[in-house]
């Protein structure tokens, strides 16, 4: 028969147990953009990474721009992709035509409150309102 002090002995030891195993499990690190994986005895590290993005309604397309250091000459890429993907070498040239497209209009002003033609009365359009992919036709026969 356990006396009240065995019960809280035993429950201190394995708590301290339970504290001192999880500190010897070593995390997988990984994102949803995906994580490399190399030989066990090799080091990789991704210090940077852009992503640009396309989505027709459809269809997303997904381009990924990585900055990659260590010491491994071969590495795999895992990306979780919710269906069978089909993976390309992109053109790198995107990221400068996008760099070039959202770079900011520096313009000088001698007034405060925006005039007629100023942001946000101008009639270009600048990306904020951006429009609305149209819906697919239903798929089935249509309702009587």
């Amino acid at each position: 028969m356990r006396t009240p002090r065995t019960a809280r002995i035993l429950s201190v030891v394995l708590t301290l147990l339970g504290i001192q195993l999880t500190w010897l499990i070593s995390p997988a690190w990984a994102c949803g953009c995906g994580a490399m994986v190399v030989g066990p005895a090799q080091r990789i590290a991704v210090s940077d990474e852009q992503s640009v993005l396309r989505w027709d309604g459809r269809q997303e397309q997904i381009v990924m721009r990585l900055t990659v250091t260590g010491d491994a000459r071969n590495a795999a890429w895992i990306m979780p992709v919710p269906h069978r993907a089909t993976v390309r070498l992109g053109d790198p040239a995107v990221f400068d035509q996008l760099a070039r497209a959202i770079a900011p209009a520096h313009r000088t002003r001698h007034h405060f409150w925006p005039r007629r033609g100023d942001w946000p009365f101008d009639e270009r359009a600048d990306g904020a309102a951006a429009e609305i992919a149209p819906r697919p036709p239903p798929r089935g026969p249509a309702p009587p």
